[in-house]
């Protein structure tokens, strides 16, 4: 069977590394230039966090499968520097967390243990946390570069016989037959069955014949850039998720210091914010990676990061832009809404990029069989309809109201 896969970002990489060795597969997606510029994807990045603790087991599952299919991809992809993740007991993460620690404790899933601010200040001294904040450290957690990881997928699905197309699907049509995707030049692309997997892209578009409840998010991460010396001082960082009390932001995340293309070094960190909104279509998404304003959150970013890091010197600071796909249930949209001729891979939901792997995987069983072969349960991962129930994020500056 032949398949066209919508989109080369990390899921789309990830399902055609699964798929290629047994189906004729064809990926089709935006071309990044090469001097960067112009790029419409959250991929393209050096820094994301993995780690199997989450909020929810169903995502901490999907995170223990993709390092494995990481670490099998490559090695080295993976740089092990340890997790943190900080809570406080009247913070939104706390029984989740708290409770997925244990159950990870338990099956034996992950080494994971709770640590006192005086113990993690002496096992990290770069950082301060608040009496009253629950620190759970993973020690064989990490980061990754997404860049690395959907080139090297990329590659996996060349050598097993996949093609690769440049180019922005603008409809997707199914019949009897197939399906045929038409493309912004006018080039139309036919195949047996599609795989959606296009991300913030798919939201308000005409990809499914049938709309599923999908928001696509802006987001802003900040990027301070440090010298050599400051660098090697903060070498044994480890990434830090954090639940913070802040007017104007939420869910903290750093990366420890990432040496660059070009050369230099930076501390990666973001947050929800008050100035993200939800992008209604494909050229909202477009527009917002053109010129979106992206510097209105620096200070209070600039503000929380030197609370936690209190001594980082930084040579200067920048802003980035991306953008995300929301789901009505918190995970990932992977199911076949049309038998035989289409199959969605959506929703990152602001974590997906870790679990990106595992849900390729999840995806090219679904599209080869037909059947959902996991021992995590598919209710978990079907869509929602357009206008049914919204269980899922819930914008910064909407929870203020």
């Amino acid at each position: 069977m032949d398949f066209l896969i919508i989109g080369n970002g990390m899921f789309g990489a990830a399902t055609a590394r699964y798929l290629a060795p047994y189906a004729t597969v064809t990926v089709v997606g935006r071309e990044a230039r090469a001097d960067g510029s112009g790029e419409y994807g959250a991929h393209h990045d050096e820094g994301r966090i993995i780690g199997d603790l989450s909020r929810d087991i169903v995502w901490s599952e999907l995170n223990r499968q993709a390092r494995d299919g990481m670490t099998e991809l490559d090695p080295a992809l993976i740089t092990p520097c340890g997790a943190l993740t900080v809570t406080t007991h009247d913070g939104p993460g706390y029984p989740g967390y708290l409770g997925v620690a244990a159950q990870l404790r338990q099956h034996g899933g992950t080494d994971n243990r709770t640590l006192t601010p005086d113990a993690a200040r002496v096992g990290f001294p770069m950082t301060r946390f608040g009496p009253d904040e629950t620190i759970l450290h993973q020690p064989t957690a990490g980061h990754f570069s997404p860049r690395r990881y959907v080139s090297l997928a990329t590659q996996s699905a060349l050598a097993n016989g996949a093609t690769i197309i440049a180019g922005t699907v603008r409809a997707l049509r199914t019949s009897t037959t197939g399906v045929e995707a038409e493309l912004d030049d006018g080039r139309r692309l036919r195949a047996e069955a599609a795989i959606v997997a296009s991300g913030a892209f798919a939201a308000g578009s005409h990809l499914l014949p049938v709309p599923v409840a999908l928001r696509a998010k802006s987001e802003v991460y900040a990027m301070a850039e440090l010298d050599d010396q400051q660098a090697a001082e903060l070498s044994a960082m480890p990434c830090i998720t954090r639940t913070i009390s802040h007017p104007r932001l939420a869910d903290l995340y750093v990366l420890p210091p990432i040496r660059y293309p070009g050369g230099h070094t930076y501390l990666k960190f973001g947050a929800n914010t008050m100035t993200d909104r939800w992008l209604p279509d494909p050229a909202a998404v477009r527009a917002w990676y053109d010129h979106g304003g992206d510097d209105g959150s620096l200070a209070a970013l600039r503000e929380v990061l030197a609370d936690l890091l209190p001594e980082v010197r930084v040579r200067s600071w920048h802003t980035r832009r991306c953008a995300d796909a929301y789901t009505a249930h918190g995970r990932p949209y992977i199911d076949v809404p049309e038998p035989g001729r289409l199959i969605v891979a959506l929703g990152g939901n602001g974590r997906g990029a870790q679990a990106a792997d595992a849900v390729g995987q999840l995806t090219s069983r679904l599209a080869l069989t037909g059947r959902w072969q996991s021992s995590l349960p598919h209710d978990a991962f079907r869509p929602v309809p357009a206008g049914g129930p919204w269980n899922g994020m819930t914008l910064l500056r909407d929870q203020a109201r």
